[in-house]
């Protein structure tokens, strides 16, 4: 099994504010994926669908084993809405991270837009300074996220970012260019059909997230 190293370094780039790792060496082999959050106001996307897509595409980039968000759902009695209920779901499924997102911003039609907001928990605590849990709470990154973050929790958070993966963006094009090469299928594919294009925007989160 393929080892992940901890994600601290590998995130930095986008996170405001973030504790110290626990270890450098750490095996991840069971990832939590968490139902999708809809911030968008109303957008009518399909949360299943999205999060099915993003742990199949975690399977095949990383061959991890991940517990799906419509199991995870299952698993909880209680609505999971702070960082404590996710590890709670987590641990007793057996899984060493959590993987937080929620859907900022949706237009389907093409050229496709999505906003994400994503978070990432160790589901094994570690001991926190006052200087790194004050930066937590206050982050941005944070306090934006799907989860909410509270002293508690902040025991298990490794990173959160935001993006928007906009196909009328140069930058987002070539790498939808590059994402359908790998696919052998034409670019206009990936922009027109929609679980095409969540498919590529898993695997973008994943790259962010977990490295090429």
């Amino acid at each position: 099994m393929k080892r992940l190293p901890w994600l601290l370094l590998l995130l930095a780039a986008g996170c405001t504010s973030t504790p110290p790792p626990a270890s450098k060496s750490t095996e991840i082999r069971l990832v939590a994926i968490l139902p999708f959050f809809n911030e968008t106001g109303g957008s009518s996307f399909d949360a299943e669908e999205f999060g099915g897509i993003l742990a199949s595409e975690f399977v095949k980039a990383w061959g991890v084993r991940v517990v799906r968000p419509a199991h995870l759902r299952a698993a909880s009695s209680e609505p999971i809405v702070t960082v404590e209920d996710a590890v709670r779901v987590a641990r007793t499924l057996g899984a060493d991270a959590v993987l937080a997102c929620a859907v900022t911003d949706y237009d389907p039609y093409d050229p496709p837009r999505i906003g994400v907001h994503v978070q990432l928990l160790r589901t094994e605590g570690q001991s926190l300074s006052a200087k790194d849990l004050d930066g937590l709470l206050q982050s941005a990154s944070w306090k934006k996220g799907p989860l909410a973050m509270t002293p508690a929790g902040a025991a298990h958070a490794i990173a959160a970012f935001e993006r928007v993966y906009d196909a009328r963006e140069a930058a987002v094009r070539a790498q939808v260019a590059g994402f359908a090469q790998r696919l052998s299928i034409r670019p206009s594919e990936v922009l027109a059909v929609q679980s095409r294009y969540l498919q590529f925007v898993s695997t973008q989160i994943l790259q962010r997230a977990y490295g090429s």
